[in-house]
């Protein structure tokens, strides 16, 4: 890998790592289901000009779309909205690797040897270890919103790697069709935004939904594209952990999270063991939970 594209992989993972950031601003500022319905509208209205019907596909890519909307980023920001540890669900948000494992294993007849057995128990031990640092009243719950958001986009993965002949940009726009609009109904009911109070949010507000979806949707897994196209994914998957660490800086510098000894030692944990399934997963061609957007 050149230089560049070596400081390009980092970039991605930087945005990525971010996105946490943004995440946590705009739930705060918009409340978590009305902030996911913002960002995908926006990366529809950017994509709207890449959706094409694929015959025999549609199917699979509503599930896509109804798994990564409803399933992920609801749970994923409601979690990062209660989390009182950045750190904390940055690092359970790795989950989605060795989720992507254990349901090949169940539904694609994928078999795995000791070595990918202890990386995952090791990942899985890594969180538990951070469940029990008492960092906030809703530690727990926010951890668990998290997991569940990983186990969603690992089926995510699995459904994406059944299909073919579908682009990047036409599958997140088919993505965002489908959530902008279920999660738009699920906001309507479950937070009831009022729009006249809407309406005095200043502009520049806006920007959380705004980064999550054009920096880290749209421009990031875009690089990631170009950069699959170049290299075999065995030689991107040992970096993607690398979100994980930037989301850990830019909590404890702009947020002023505390990284206690037990999230420093679960997350050591979680990220050694899915950095050892991602590598394994990419040498045997098995999903390696990176290719789903975020």
């Amino acid at each position: 890998m050149t230089r560049t594209h070596l400081l390009l992989l980092i970039a991605i993972n930087a945005l990525w790592g971010f996105n946490f950031v943004a995440g946590k601003a705009g739930t705060a500022t918009f409340g978590p289901l009305l902030f996911i319905t913002l960002r995908f509208a926006i990366v529809l209205l950017l994509l709207a000009v890449f959706l094409r019907p694929v015959r025999t596909q549609m199917l699979r890519i509503m599930s896509i779309g109804l798994c990564m909307g409803i399933g992920h980023y609801a749970f994923m920001f409601y979690g990062i909205h209660l989390a009182g540890s950045l750190s904390a669900v940055a690092i359970t948000a790795q989950l989605t690797v060795p989720f992507s494992t254990l349901l090949a294993i169940a539904f694609l007849g994928e078999r795995i040897g000791i070595t990918r057995a202890a990386a995952i128990a090791t990942s899985f031990a890594g969180v538990i270890l951070i469940g029990f640092e008492p960092v906030g009243p809703e530690h727990l719950t926010a951890l668990l919103l998290t997991a569940t958001a990983s186990a969603a986009m690992a089926a995510a993965t699995i459904l994406m790697r059944q299909l073919e002949g579908v682009g990047v940009f036409n599958l997140q726009a088919w993505i965002a069709l489908y959530a902008t609009f279920s999660m738009g109904i699920i906001t309507l009911f479950i937070e009831q935004p009022q729009w006249a109070e809407l309406r005095h949010i200043p502009l520049q507000d806006y920007w959380t939904a705004a980064y999550s979806a054009v920096g880290a949707t749209i421009i990031g897994h875009g690089l990631l594209y170009f950069l699959l196209q170049r290299y075999p994914i065995n030689r991107v998957a040992p970096f993607i952990t690398l979100s994980t660490v930037f989301a850990i800086g830019f909590g404890i510098v702009l947020l002023n999270d505390a990284l206690t000894l037990k999230i420093a030692s679960g997350g050591a944990l979680t990220l050694l063991g899915v950095t050892i399934i991602a590598i394994r997963n990419a040498h045997e061609n098995a999903p390696s939970g990176i290719r789903a957007p975020r």
